[in-house]
């Protein structure tokens, strides 16, 4: 089912377009081709998707490229190879531990 909505925000100067979409069994949600086409949203875009609260979800664009740039900044004064082998190291010791009578 597909219904087109334009609605006024009251005290807000705009009119925002909306449509009321379904869900269908496999639990595949159809964006509407108008948002597809203003968010150059096509096949493989990266969308984060989240639960804002109990009535409210949150999709959003995620550019790649943005993402990396604040990974950079964010990481830059940190050794990611020692601390990716620190990461590993532990998780290598809780396997060892937990898995013992399997590993020898």
């Amino acid at each position: 089912m597909s219904i087109i909505l334009n609605i006024l925000i009251p005290l807000l100067p705009i009119v925002v377009k909306m449509e009321i979409v379904t869900i269908d069994k496999s639990g595949r949600l159809v964006i509407p081709e108008f948002i597809r086409k203003k968010l150059h949203l096509t096949k493989n875009v990266p969308l984060l998707i989240t639960e804002l609260d109990d009535d409210k979800i949150l999709i959003k664009k995620l550019d790649r490229d943005e993402i990396e740039k604040k990974l950079r900044e964010e990481l830059k004064e940190l050794d990611i190879d020692k601390i990716a082998h620190e990461v590993r190291t532990e998780v290598n010791e809780a396997a060892k531990k937990k898995y013992a009578a399997i590993l020898g």
